[in-house]
């Protein structure tokens, strides 16, 4: 559906109260309560947007300020329906309509972007399942979509879709007997799509030819890779996968370099997240676009602490802990559950999930939370609280932003904004802020409608922006019968004449 909004509940109520002498003898709401109090239109071919709106009196005026905004009411009111010329003039246009019950008055912003040729494309990807990639540098962004084949089965259709000429590329359907695609990765700028195969493990590549491949783990590994993310030139992708001594190795949990298509095991720390020894290991979960620093998580119960390993295209250094300068570890004495005593540590320091793109792209920042626990009353738990924070790999040093309470890093851009999600769980909301000045910039929704002109919804987050600030990707939550799912959407620059 060509068209984009801002959801958003609103009433403007008024009470009207009639009084004779000292006794109130009637009391009346005159109020206006709209779905939707602001919405922009793509340049052309939008489709009919629906409102409800609830008024007392029932009985409303709505009233466009443009002549390029068209109203009109369902029978019984209780829907309104905007439609909008297409946008020949060439820039952003806005207007308001008014509406009218009584003597409540409340208005719906109305914004229009000019056509594609003339400004940035904003576009959500309703029909991927797993959410959308997109490139290093932007150029392309893909997916795959489920469908129902004859026999009631799955099939799945990578999708491929370039940037630059709207060229789309489509392949399949492929019956997931044959690839039972769950996870969308990654995308590289040379158009390869990294999706996981989640009967038969490993991962499918996919290109804008339509040819597939499969990546190798290193020998003697037992399990297959996954990739997680890769560098713009596509040399260097990132990963995991566990080896064949599962028995033998302390941490058959691998985290893995693949330079020019040949995998390669990163080094990992002689002691893991508390200063204790591994028992698993972990994996690579993200790289920078220049491919020079990579990022990961130990997956040991819980911890998901943060590390990053500067590229040197051969022998990778040892990991740092990311956040090392903040990061503090303490012995103390825990219970399991049968009162039994036994020694661990508790660990302040920062922490990451499976997130992939949590690294500017020169690798200069890393987005990541910081994350403090203190032993729960009965000594057998921990009771934790995290805050966004962010790390410097050239200065080594680690910002936390406790601005906006229990919060998680998201992305970073090479230039020091940083995108943080509210909460630590289920984010539906995102806010801007400038590390260079400690500034909040802003909600997500402000920051991209002040920074490419787009009225967006304020639910959701960015991913991801491209080194010239040009792309972005990001996600908004969306509820279904089966509970709420993640949507990815991007803004783009018109496409190439």
């Amino acid at each position: 559906m060509k068209k984009l909004f801002t959801m958003g509940i609103a009433a403007a109520i008024l009470t009207l109260s009639l009084l004779e002498g000292c006794a109130k003898t009637e009391e009346t709401f005159h109020y206006v309560n709209l779905s939707q109090v602001a919405c922009s239109f793509l340049g052309e071919g939008n489709q009919p947007l629906e409102i409800t709106v609830r008024t007392s009196p029932a009985a409303y005026e709505a009233t466009p300020d443009a002549t390029w905004v068209k109203v009109e009411k369902s029978e019984d009111g209780k829907i309104l329906t905007l439609t909008v010329d297409d946008n020949d003039t060439g820039a952003e246009r806005s207007t308001a309509v008014t509406i009218a019950a009584g003597q409540a008055l409340q208005t719906i912003t109305v914004n229009q972007l000019p056509k594609d040729s003339a400004f940035a494309r904003y576009r959500q990807m309703l029909n991927y399942q797993s959410g959308g990639a997109m490139s290093p540098n932007g150029k392309y962004v893909g997916g795959f979509v489920p469908s129902i084949a004859p026999d009631d089965s799955w099939q799945y259709s990578p999708v491929i879709t370039d940037l630059e000429t709207g060229e789309v590329y489509e392949f399949g359907p492929f019956p997931e007997a044959v690839y039972y695609m769950t996870d969308n990765m990654c995308i590289s700028d040379q158009g390869q799509l990294f999706i996981h195969d989640g009967s038969n493990g490993g991962m499918i590549v996919i290109d804008t030819e339509g040819n597939i491949t499969h990546p190798e783990s290193p020998a003697g590994f037992t399990g297959k890779p996954t990739i997680s993310n890769i560098s713009a030139d596509g040399k260097y992708w990132v990963g995991y996968a566990i080896n064949g001594k599962v028995f033998e190795d302390p941490t058959p949990g691998k985290a893995l370099l693949w330079i020019d298509g040949v995998p390669h095991e990163l080094p990992w720390p002689e002691l893991n997240y508390r200063n204790e020894e591994p028992w698993y290991g972990g994996m690579a979960r993200g790289i920078s676009a220049n491919g020079e620093i990579i990022y990961g998580t130990s997956w040991e119960n819980s911890d998901f602490g943060m590390l990053y390993w500067v590229n040197d295209g051969e022998n990778t250094a040892q990991p740092k802990w990311v956040g090392e300068d903040v990061r503090e570890v303490t012995e103390i004495t825990m219970q399991m559950g049968d009162g039994t005593e036994y020694t661990t540590h508790k660990v302040y320091g920062c922490i990451c999930t499976a997130n992939n793109t949590k690294i500017s792209p020169n690798g200069k920042w890393i987005a990541t939370s910081y994350r403090t626990e203190e032993p729960s009353e009965d000594r057998i738990s921990f009771v934790t609280s995290q805050t966004a924070a962010f790390y410097n790999t050239e200065t080594e040093t680690t910002t936390i932003v406790s601005d906006y309470g229990e919060s998680t890093g998201l992305h970073v851009t090479d230039d020091g904004i940083a995108f943080i999600g509210i909460g630590s769980l289920g984010i539906t909301s995102c806010h801007v802020y400038d590390l260079n000045t400690g500034t909040d910039l802003g909600s997500m929704a402000d920051w991209v409608y002040d920074t490419y002109g787009i009225i967006i919804s304020d639910t959701g987050f960015i991913d991801y922006v491209t080194p010239d600030g040009k792309y972005l990707i990001g996600s908004m939550p969306i509820a279904s019968a089966g509970g709420t799912t993640y949507v990815s959407w991007y803004i783009a620059p018109p496409l190439a004449k």
